[in-house]
């Protein structure tokens, strides 16, 4: 912990507590933590930061920067992955909290979040060196929480009423690696708990999804939803990215998921303009996407991230054509995510409430966001039937019989 001014409680004038998060699902459960931690310090304000692109980074800063304007009277706590890749562009901050001393400070602190669905850390860490990813180094430690706090947290989750659990992590394939354990183990284990609320598996590397896993994935209560970081289908482009499997592999894997669960959502990233990705690569990865049962896919332009491999590659693919290949494979994925819900239509699932607004909506087990009429509350699981579909909505009704099922 780098202390940049003189810690000091000020005297509060609207005992303000504001977290700002951004970034990834474990970012924000370790931003939680962090302001459960300094829960008794007042007029305090978190930015929780990111750096997984430049924009992200930049981003980052921005938010910082205003959060100083707003509140200059207020303790500012930075942290997150951007104040480790550059932490001269947050030192007006109260503190600055690197990774490792924000671990050490929340290490036994269990978050009260304002989501509906409770993301719980596993790990920390990433040791696979892609090309263009910066997260193994401002996150290099690989660490495994044990299974005995895992168990506890999820008794604090379904006390503060929470009916579904996301294992979040830097790479959650790692699990266990540094402790003799595995993912699959841990699955086993959470299966034998005790109205154990639903699990979802955040995202997961390719490599790590085994017919082992999804034997187990399917004897226990864990959602239909996988989401794979592919980030291209070209060979080529999966060389120059360091990605530890081909095409081939990919279509294995997906082909794998898909036989072994009925209506199962099959979720991917994508990055589009990497350098050497001409027409033809980007075909590649078109087609992969086209021909393989992905219900949604997140696409991101390649951006040059300073202190990675492929910043020396240079940025030659032109803004434009990144653009352009962007909207035609959002347009693909827009296409195959409303032919995937149609087919869904008469079917009930349980559904996570996650808003209440001026109707309630929530998600299924299959990652489909569904719109119902009724009275519902947060975080609550309720059966329902999705009734219709158009290309931007789900709708679905409440049966009024809460039983468990998918």
């Amino acid at each position: 912990m780098i202390l940049r001014n003189r810690w000091k409680k000020k005297n509060s004038v609207t005992g303000l507590q504001k977290l700002i998060n951004l970034g990834c699902k474990l970012n924000q459960y370790e931003g939680y933590c962090l302001l459960e931690a300094f829960s008794g310090v007042d007029d305090l304000v978190i930015v929780n930061t990111c750096c997984v692109t430049r924009e992200a980074e930049l981003n980052s800063q921005k938010k910082f920067r205003q959060a100083c304007r707003q509140f200059p009277n207020a303790t500012i706590i930075a942290t997150g992955c951007a104040c480790r890749t550059d932490p001269e562009r947050f030192k007006g901050a109260t503190y600055l909290i690197d990774n490792v001393d924000r671990n050490t400070t929340i290490k036994n602190v269990m978050p009260v979040p304002d989501k509906a669905r409770y993301f719980l850390k596993i790990q920390d860490g990433c040791d696979t060196k892609c090309s263009y990813c910066i997260v193994a180094q401002v996150r290099s430690r690989v660490e495994s929480k044990p299974l005995a706090d895992i168990e506890q947290e999820i008794i604090w989750a379904r006390s503060l009423g929470h009916r579904e659990i996301v294992l979040v992590g830097a790479n959650i394939g790692l699990y266990g690696r540094d402790s003799g354990s595995s993912l699959n183990e841990l699955l086993m284990a959470l299966g034998e708990i005790k109205d154990c609320p639903r699990i979802r598996l955040s995202s997961i590397e390719p490599f790590f999804i085994t017919q082992q896993l999804i034997d187990t994935m399917k004897r226990i209560s864990v959602c239909r939803h996988f989401h794979i970081p592919i980030q291209s289908a070209d060979d080529v482009v999966l060389k120059n990215m360091n990605r530890a499997y081909d095409r081939a592999h990919l279509k294995r894997t997906v082909e794998m998921i898909h036989n072994n669960f009925q209506d199962v959502a099959i979720g991917a990233d994508v990055i589009v303009g990497f350098p050497g990705e001409d027409d033809e690569r980007f075909m590649n990865t078109y087609r992969f996407l086209q021909e393989q049962p992905f219900t949604h896919v997140h696409v991101f332009p390649y951006s040059p991230r300073p202190r990675t491999e492929a910043y020396r590659f240079g940025d030659p693919v032109p803004k434009a054509e990144k653009k352009d290949r962007l909207w035609r494979l959002k347009e693909l994925v827009k296409q195959k995510n409303y032919q995937f819900r149609r087919g869904m239509v008469h079917k009930k699932f349980m559904v996570t409430v996650e808003h209440k607004e001026e109707r309630c909506s929530g998600l299924t087990d299959n990652y489909i966001k569904v719109g119902i009429d009724g009275e519902c509350a947060e975080k609550e699981m309720i059966e329902v039937i999705i009734d219709s579909v158009t290309e931007d909505r789900t709708h679905g009704v409440r049966t009024g019989r809460d039983t468990q099922v998918r």
